[in-house]
């Protein structure tokens, strides 16, 4: 117990009272069990902030880190915000006793219990020994694959044990099935004997001991605060909400705890069902007993209803979106190809009838075992691919799923596109068997699974032999010339429809995406191409043509066609938006916008921040709470979320001025948009821009910000204020 004593900075009993365990319990027995565990969590926490005021004074603002939203679960469910550690002591002594009588009083202890543990991973965050929190950004950043169900649901493991010979297949399944994972209790321990990698990077978040399970509970709040633009304190639309998104199943295995059975209410409370495999009673839809751990995720998932749309693919190494965000480290590589050490490209062709054969896949050169560790080769990934309603536009819509199909394999790295790609295949990988050829076959399962509807033929070939690369990448740089060409006659004036996204709806109802040739969605994954390939693959799917109509005000950007569309897809409580404009009617923001626009205090400029960026910026407030202002179909004048990519197009807030309006953003971001930044700058006029915009090495305050500006002189400031 003693980690746990120090972690909240309390006395061991209280800890061991709620870590009692039972193996079975009928109804009566098992909201008894969880209404003292309710009640033991109150008094525990409320040890805690005893202890923790006459440490750190009653006025410490209690809040976990990189979070807009302090005390999630408070926050969302009783709408209290800013909580001191003697607001949070007035709170939980304000909580009357548990009742344990039926269902409801089960959820009124899971509800305490919650509370409960929130505060007390607070203060052990604020002594300095906290974890398990999985910050607002990766919740943002998963987004897209949770609104278009990519990733269809999410697991909670709870208790386990040491040596569960059933684990790396569960986890193996639920990462093949593109699942999330949140580990709590014993399992943490659990998954490392057995090897299994866990991490942000990896989908599968580690939320720690005891308390620690709360976190899968604040995971699921926050996606309705950020997407579903549910008003904190709203129980009963919030309550609503996570009924249908996101999915969560708990696999609770081995004794149960006091502590976990009242959590396990909170679980329910938050729309999850349950599976065990201990003996408590079952409700349908809610708490399902399987003896069977090797069965209980498949139990778990027709139990919630979850869809998963995933169709394995048979690799050496895990595959599936879990593994999307793993990084590979230098030392961890075995062979890399491309970025600044060899020539590496990728393309995908359309070709006739006669020049594919479905499902080939052709390695020419050497295979990954007959090359030396710490090598950088040569690399082409071709993929050919013919179908009747295949074409030139939709080449580079289905080239684009590369990265995907790539990185959804564990151990291997992507990043780039083109010819200016990079990829990086690890030791692990490496001794796992994967080979080239799983590669090519990667690639070909993206595609079918993707866009069988017009791909009804793919082959790969991965080229590792330098020699047998002239011709085809000739023909990859005429293909990209032309691919260019193309897009830079697209302007927003020359096209007569402007496409919706409505990927997001399910999780932000009341958003709506427009996406035109100039305008990428808010979530930098989708252009204007992208949405047309898109309707032509799925005619009723979220991406829709809508008629821009008659001009309304050209310079903001404005068309009855787009403004009828938007007053119907968001019920009436959006009139109009301004496609060009973030200070009338701004386009409304989902919750998954890579970067916030927002206007700085003396109005003569704009500030970026990219939800990378986790400190304090020139506006008062950190990406978090910025975009917590601004999300869930929300219309902000002088807030915006917007794609990074938008920041270089000739339409981006170009009623206020365009890019000269820009004064600061992280040096993160200016990396990030690199030489095509300057290139812009000097192409509008303005090449000292970039050296006139600020970012966090020169100043993250208002004041400093607007002594800067005048210090370079800075367009902005002689430009008409923006209000």
């Amino acid at each position: 117990m003693g980690g746990l004593e120090e972690r909240y900075g309390v006395g061991a009993d209280g800890i061991a009272y709620l870590s009692e365990t039972v193996t079975a319990a009928d109804v009566p027995g098992l909201l008894a069990f969880a209404a003292d565990g309710a009640d033991a969590a109150v008094s525990l926490a409320i040890e805690c902030l005893v202890n923790a005021i006459g440490e750190f004074g009653g006025e410490t603002i209690m809040e976990y880190p990189e979070t807009g939203y302090g005390l999630p679960l408070i926050t969302g469910w009783k709408g209290i915000e800013g909580l001191t550690l003697s607001g949070a002591l007035e709170f939980l002594r304000s909580l009357p006793k548990t009742a344990a009588d039926g269902l409801e009083g089960g959820m009124e202890a899971g509800e305490k219990a919650m509370y409960s543990c929130e505060i007390l991973e607070a203060v052990a965050y604020l002594r300095g020994h906290g974890g398990g929190f999985v910050p607002d950004r990766v919740i943002r950043e998963l987004g897209l694959v949770l609104v278009d169900e990519t990733i269809p649901g999410a697991a909670v493991f709870l208790g386990g044990e040491l040596g569960d010979p059933t684990l790396p297949d569960t986890v193996r399944d639920l990462q093949s099935k593109g699942m999330l994972g949140l580990v709590a209790g014993e399992y943490s321990r659990a998954m490392e004997a057995a090897g299994i990698r866990m991490g942000l990077d990896r989908m599968l978040y580690p939320l720690g001991d005891f308390a620690g399970l709360v976190h899968a509970l604040n995971f699921a709040v926050r996606a309705a605060l950020i997407f579903g633009g549910v008003t904190p304190g709203d129980k009963t639309r919030l309550g609503k909400y996570l009924a249908k998104r996101p999915k969560v199943v708990v696999l609770q295995t081995g004794p149960i705890s006091k502590l976990e059975a009242a959590l396990a209410f909170a679980a329910l409370l938050h729309g999850a069902a349950i599976v065990t495999d201990i003996d408590l009673p079952e409700i349908p839809k809610a708490i399902k007993v399987c003896k069977d751990r090797s069965d209980m995720l498949q139990v778990g998932i027709e139990e919630r209803g979850i869809n998963v749309r995933l169709e394995p693919l048979d690799l050496p190494v895990g595959y599936g979106p879990a593994f999307e965000g793993e990084i590979i480290r230098k030392p961890d590589t075995y062979v890399e190809a491309g970025g600044s050490r060899s020539r590496s490209f990728e393309i995908l062709l359309s070709v006739g009838e006669g020049e594919v054969e479905d499902g080939k896949v052709e390695v020419v050169g050497p295979e990954i075992d007959g090359i030396a560790e710490g090598s950088a080769i040569p690399l082409a990934m071709v993929v050919k691919v013919y179908g009747a309603g295949m074409h030139g536009d939709l080449e580079p819509v289905l080239e684009r799923r590369f990265h995907q199909s790539i990185n959804y394999a564990e151990g291997v790295w992507h990043t780039g596109q083109r010819s200016s790609n990079w990829v990086r295949v690890s030791k692990f990988a490496k001794e796992k068997g994967f080979k080239f050829r799983d590669l090519g076959r990667a690639l070909i399962h993206g595609i079918r699974r993707e866009f069988s509807a017009v791909a009804t033929r793919v082959q790969a070939t991965i080229i590792t032999d330098p020699a047998e690369m002239g011709e085809i990448a000739r023909i990859a740089e005429e293909s990209y010339a032309a691919r260019d060409e193309r897009m830079r006659g697209l302007k927003d004036e020359s096209v007569g429809n402007f496409y919706t996204c409505t990927m997001c709806q399910s999780f932000a109802p009341g958003h709506i995406c427009i996406i035109s040739p100039e305008r990428v969605g808010l979530c930098g994954a989708i252009n204007w191409l992208d949405a047309k390939a898109s309707n032509e693959l799925a005619p009723k799917g979220p991406n829709a043509p809508v008629p821009k109509g008659e001009p309304v005000d050209a310079v903001k950007g404005v068309w009855d066609g787009i403004n009828d569309l938007v007053r119907a897809a968001s019920m009436g409580s959006v009139e109009k938006i301004c496609m060009y404009s973030f200070m009338d009617s701004p386009m409304t923001s989902c919750g998954c916008f890579e970067v916030v626009v927002g206007m700085t205090v003396d109005m003569q400029g704009v500030v970026l921040v990219d939800r990378d960026f986790q400190g304090m910026t020139p506006l008062g407030m950190k990406f978090s709470t910025l975009a917590g202002s601004i999300g869930g179909g929300r219309q902000t004048p002088g807030f915006m979320g917007i794609g990074k990519k938008y920041i270089m197009s000739d339409k981006f807030i170009s009623a206020e001025g365009g890019l000269p309006r820009v004064a600061w953003m992280p040096s993160g971001l200016k990396r990030a948009l690199g030489p095509e930044l300057a290139e812009r700058c000097a192409e509008i006029g303005y090449p000292d821009l970039p050296s006139q915009i600020a970012d966090e090495t020169v100043t993250t305050e208002a004041e400093g910000l607007m002594e800067w500006m005048a210090e370079v002189g800075h367009p902005a400031l002689g430009m008409d204020p923006l209000m």
